[in-house]
């Protein structure tokens, strides 16, 4: 059978055209040329045709050796793709482990930032490229920060041009070795519908899996990598303490309810001005519980596992500072939540103190600005109220008590409205997230406040406060602690002094410093080149007069007047010189007093 009879059953119309059109034009040899000039017509590559005759007529080569060759490649191929596949899944399947890591999660941190400082993997072919910026702990040279055209400021205009940016994978396939092991990084990226109540309505939001595979099939080098990227990431966790706020609202999701936004320096316990006596008790109390044989302890006798304090005093008396030590001493992350914000419900509130770590710090600061009052307390204060404001119409005269009632109606129709518009946490649902029957056990809880007297005693009764600390105004003794602190060095040793006088201005043309002059009276900063100078380790006394020079600040300093950020304050305008900071006191103190007794905010005396 020839060409001409098979392609006459496949396509009777276009092939008896054809050999019609070859009859009376060519041979017979000249047959397959027809056909294949047909079938380029039929699947659409007519304007080939002329080319085809070109090869066969003029070169006397016949073309369909080539179609041939390229028909047996693409053959070839075809298979040899199908068998990748085949093999590439039996392997994928049977052989090789993997883990699934969502982006949510901290270990997608971890390894991400592992991957980001492995040279092989930055140096890939498919990187995303993301700006980091330094935070304000990290160090940072002295030579990479630029000045003025003075020389005497810091500029600091191309700070961010030289941070170099990080590299970690892109999304899509990556493989890299760790210990003679080859392993696989699949990042891949997909939009799903959020129908969420906390948003309201539906939302599209990106989501992202990573998955990670190793060769064989035991999963342990991948968790063996995943321990080692943790380890890493915490490498230096001891000297820091890490501050985590709820998620917005859009993203509060499972256990997606934290996000850190802060990693600071461990504070240590003697920069806290407290008194020692009551340092040792919380350290001790605090310490006792959270000792590995204290949950069975607690569990035997069947109490809750949890604990919490009142840090009550005036502001600045180092509330907020002292739980930032206890995180430190004890190597815990503190969550702070404010209950101020229009976006935590009770149900959010809940679904927060859920997802808490097995030890943590929890701050709840200035509890009694939440407002959280019962229901009868509230219709108590209110008739109080009126009943004081029926007693003052009396008195007044008749003309005013119209203009007051305005007033007072007017105020009650909006604190009504703000009333009903008011959404946030209520004192039952505060309660039920601290010791409800779902709540989280094994938490430090802590609330600072002002004024512990507005707070509601159900809030405060023993097993949801077990210890208050009081807080209250510097005394001597710490006032002195506070100027003691400022001037020793970085490593509680006092700064090296330089025989050569301070000064307060630039040399002189000729080379010479200018002689040394007191700044002015009223404590303004330094100026640029002596407060410069503070970081070179030099002071206007010597080691030895440092202590006596603290007493003699101290002296100045009345007993339970000023809070210690008042005092630290007005150490901080004159770190570099001490001397002058004892100098200048007695008039700092009579402007802060005087400022008090006129119930101004603008100080004199700074």
């Amino acid at each position: 059978m020839d060409m001409t009879s098979l392609l006459r059953g496949l396509l009777p119309e276009a092939v008896e055209n054809a050999t019609a059109a070859s009859d009376n034009t060519s041979t017979t040899h000249n047959m397959p040329a027809n056909v294949i000039e047909t079938l380029l017509a039929l699947i659409g590559l007519k304007g080939f045709a002329p080319v085809y005759r070109f090869i066969g007529s003029w070169l006397g080569w016949d073309p369909t050796s080539l179609l041939a060759v390229l028909g047996f490649i693409w053959a070839t191929n075809k298979v040899i793709r199908q068998l990748f596949y085949f093999f590439y899944g039996f392997i994928t399947q049977y052989l090789m482990s993997t883990i699934h890591i969502s982006s949510t999660d901290d270990i997608y941190i971890h390894l991400m930032t592992w991957l980001s400082k492995q040279p092989r993997m930055v140096n890939s072919r498919a990187l995303m490229a993301e700006t980091v910026s330094k935070t304000a702990w990290e160090d940072e040279e002295e030579s990479t920060v630029a000045r003025d055209r003075s020389g005497l400021y810091l500029n600091f205009s191309n700070q961010e041009a030289r941070a170099r940016p990080q590299y970690i994978p892109a999304i899509g396939l990556h493989s890299f070795w760790w210990k003679g092991q080859y392993f696989r990084l699949h990042r891949k990226k997909e939009s799903i519908f959020d129908d969420g109540p906390s948003s309201g309505f539906g939302t599209f939001k990106e989501k992202e899996d990573l998955m990670i595979s190793c060769l064989w099939r035991s999963p342990n080098p991948i968790k063996q990598l995943l321990a080692h990227a943790k380890e890493q990431y915490y490498s230096d966790h001891q000297a820091r303490t890490t501050v985590k706020r709820p998620c917005p609202a859009y993203m509060r999701r499972a256990r997606n309810n934290w996000q850190q936004v802060a990693n600071r320096p461990v504070r240590d316990m003697k920069t806290v001005v407290l008194d020692q006596q009551q340092k040792l008790q919380v350290l001790a109390d605090m310490n006792e519980y959270l000792h590995p044989e204290t949950p069975h302890w607690y569990a035997n006798r069947g109490i809750p596992l949890r604990r919490g304090y009142l840090f009550h005093g005036p502001p600045g008396t180092g509330k907020t500072s002292l739980s930032f030590a206890l995180a430190g001493v004890f190597g815990l992350d503190i969550h702070v939540i404010s209950l101020l914000e229009p976006t935590l419900t009770e149900e959010d509130l809940s679904s927060l103190f859920s997802t808490l770590p097995r030890r943590c710090v929890v701050l709840l600061e200035d509890i009694d600005t939440a407002g959280l009052r019962r229901p009868a307390e509230e219709l108590r204060a209110a008739k109080r109220t009126a009943e004081k404001d029926k007693e003052d119409k009396e008195d007044e005269e008749e003309s005013h008590k119209t203009t007051q009632n305005d007033i007072k109606e007017l105020a009650k129709v909006l604190k009504k409205e703000s009333g009903d518009q008011k959404k946030g946490i209520s004192l039952s649902g505060l309660l039920n997230a601290i010791d409800g029957v779902a709540s989280h056990e094994g938490r430090v809880l802590i609330m600072t406040t002002n004024v512990p007297e507005e707070l509601d005693n159900a809030l405060i009764r023993p097993g949801r406060v077990d210890l208050q600390v009081e807080f209250t105004h510097a005394t001597k003794e710490q006032a002195r602690e506070l100027f003691m602190r400022m001037y020793e060095g970085d490593q509680g040793r006092p700064r090296h002094v330089d025989s050569k006088p301070a000064t307060n201005g630039p040399p002189t043309p000729d080379g010479k410093l200018p002689e040394s002059s007191s700044s002015s009276t009223n404590g303004h900063v330094l100026s640029p080149e002596t407060s410069s100078a503070v970081h070179s380790g030099e002071l206007d006394i010597s080691i030895d007069e440092l202590p006596d020079v603290a007493r003699q600040f101290s002296e100045k300093i009345p007993d339970g007047e000023f809070s210690p950020a008042e005092i630290q304050g007005y150490l901080l305008k004159r770190k570099k010189h001490p001397r002058r900071a004892v100098d200048e006191a007695h008039k700092w103190v009579a402007a802060v007093i005087e400022q008090k007794l006129n119930r101004t905010k603008i100080s004199q005396v700074q």
